[in-house]
């Protein structure tokens, strides 16, 4: 004998009412509501999470991009200029020509010579250069990998630069000794990856 199971059971009484399998109209545009309201409410969770893996993007390039400078200066032995163009979020990273192409000129401060762009890059959408503790938006850094004030005087502070968008902010600190690292928030923890 052959025992009915719930499912079996439902399909006779289906059946008995000249129902087939499927959905009806009506059960079809109550899971398409339900589905489009989840997705309603997903897409500020979504922009959120854009904001915030942008924000974190845009940290890592950053420090990158201020390392890779330091590193340049030191290891090639020539002036590497990072200039911020704040409004748009791009950098870009120069290293000097000395006038006459003189060795001995390569790391002499006051410059002389002509920046020759080495890289520009542009942060993730929606960030922003918000602010910088050195002058006109530019850093030096000398032949030795250090930040410079551009008149030969090292830093006696640490410098940052502050990029932020919806999602918050993030420091990048360069240190006196020209280390780069990357904070949450000023004097804060170290950005995690």
């Amino acid at each position: 004998m052959l025992r009915m199971t719930g499912v079996m059971k439902m399909r006779l009484r289906h059946a008995a009412r000249g129902r087939t399998d499927g959905l009806s109209l009506v059960e079809l545009m109550v899971a398409l509501a339900i589905i489009a309201a989840l997705l309603v409410a997903a897409i500020p969770l979504l922009q959120g999470y854009q904001a915030s893996r942008n924000l974190d993007l845009g940290a890592q390039q950053l420090t990158a991009a201020l390392r890779a400078a330091a590193d340049r200066a030191r290891t090639e032995h020539y002036l590497t200029l990072v200039f911020f163009t704040t409004a748009s979020g791009t950098y870009t990273v120069q290293t000097l020509s000395p006038t006459g192409g003189a060795v001995a000129n390569r790391c002499a401060i006051p410059v002389a010579g002509t920046w020759s762009t080495v890289e520009t890059d542009q942060l993730p959408s929606g960030l922003a250069v918000t602010s910088a503790s050195f002058p006109s938006d530019e850093l030096l850094f000398t032949c030795q990998g250090m930040p410079d004030d551009n008149t030969g005087t090292p830093y006696a502070a640490d410098q940052t630069i502050v990029i932020a968008n919806s999602a918050g902010s993030r420091t990048i600190a360069v240190r006196v000794s020209g280390e780069v690292a990357c904070l949450v928030a000023a004097n804060g923890s170290p950005c995690t990856y």
